[in-house]
């Protein structure tokens, strides 16, 4: 298996690890809760009984009834903690919810979310337990110190994914524009690869009306070094470009896709749509851009634009609507 492929299976793994880890830490603040809020009232009903009866309060109930003040400090520790528990499963939930890309910076601001609430929550859990005690303990109060173990060693991976093996999704997201250089082709793809390709990621959408088999081929040497990032990728092209030998590249490049979990969908575009859409665009799940044709992307002279992704994501939509799909296509044309 490919590295990429491997690190994308290990972190859908390690964030399904985190939920479960912060399932824990809301089972202990829970239990928590309910521990302190029995002892509590244990104490309070001790309490009050042996002051009617005017008897001292016996001897096994005498720790509880001593730590009136400090159990119900911990029962109001212990619902802050559980609130906490609460925001750190919403976090591990949004992380597993993305577990089919690569982590990102975006995924690192939740980590790190995640990772100051589990270090609040172990503290808060901590404090509210001291109020309980000895010989009141239970070994479910040490389920949340196995959790924040988790917790923390799944994050730590998570960042390591981020900083070290893929450095450059922390960084900026490129320049809304950049020129290509028709002298410089060779450049002009490292350029391209460099400051788009490798922050894009998840579904990955192409409309370019001139897309043929050149066209195939520049996209995958640009979207090669980063296919781990990407999950489906969605072609929009004429029905001119099709010629005898693109359907078969199309089939070839989706099999060796699916071995990375990607899906290809190839499409042909409405032939009055071909007419009216002009415009060349990419996009991915964030962000749209402008760009050349894809089978002269690196030696023509032109721009790649930033431009509004919800307009952009309306329009592939609309296309997409109306588009065949290019096997479909080829059954019906071989039926005529």
């Amino acid at each position: 298996m490919e590295e990429g492929a491997l690190i994308k299976r290990n972190v859908s793994y390690v964030y399904i690890i985190l939920s479960i880890a912060s399932l824990m830490l809301i089972f202990g603040s829970v239990y928590l809760v309910y521990k302190l809020s029995v002892l509590y009232g244990v104490g309070i009903g001790s309490s009050l009984q042996s002051y009617a009866d005017n008897r001292t309060v016996i001897s096994s109930l005498s720790p509880v009834a001593l730590n009136l003040s400090t159990l119900g400090e911990g029962v109001l520790e212990s619902f802050i903690a559980f609130v906490v528990a609460l925001l750190l499963g919403g976090a591990s939930f949004i992380l597993l919810l993305s577990r089919r890309d690569l982590p990102s910076k975006a995924t690192s601001k939740y980590t790190f979310m995640h990772a100051t609430l589990s270090v609040i929550f172990i503290l808060l859990f901590s404090l509210a337990a001291l109020g309980i005690p000895y010989g009141y303990q239970s070994e479910y109060m040490y389920v949340p110190y196995f959790g924040f173990v988790i917790c923390i060693g799944s994050i730590a991976y998570i960042e390591y994914i981020i900083r070290v093996k893929q450095p450059h999704r922390t960084g900026a997201r490129g320049k809304s524009a950049f020129a290509i250089d028709p002298a410089k082709p060779f450049s002009n793809m490292v350029s391209v690869q460099q400051q788009v390709f490798s922050n894009m990621s998840g579904h990955i959408r192409v409309i370019d009306k001139h897309f043929n088999s050149a066209a195939l081929q520049n996209f995958y040497r640009l979207m090669e070094k980063d296919i781990a990032n990407f999950n489906k990728v969605t072609i929009l092209t004429s029905r001119e470009m099709l010629t005898s030998s693109f359907p078969q590249q199309i089939t070839d490049l989706r099999n060796e896709l699916s071995g990375y979990g990607i899906e290809l969908d190839a499409r042909l575009m409405d032939p009055k749509d071909t007419v009216e859409q002009h415009e060349r665009m990419m996009l991915d799940d964030r962000t749209a851009y402008k760009i050349p044709p894809f089978n002269i992307i690196n030696t023509r002279s032109e721009h790649i634009t930033k431009i509004n992704f919800g307009e952009a994501d309306r329009r592939f939509a609309q296309l997409y609507s109306r588009a065949i799909k290019l096997d479909n296509y080829q059954v019906e044309k071989g039926r005529k």
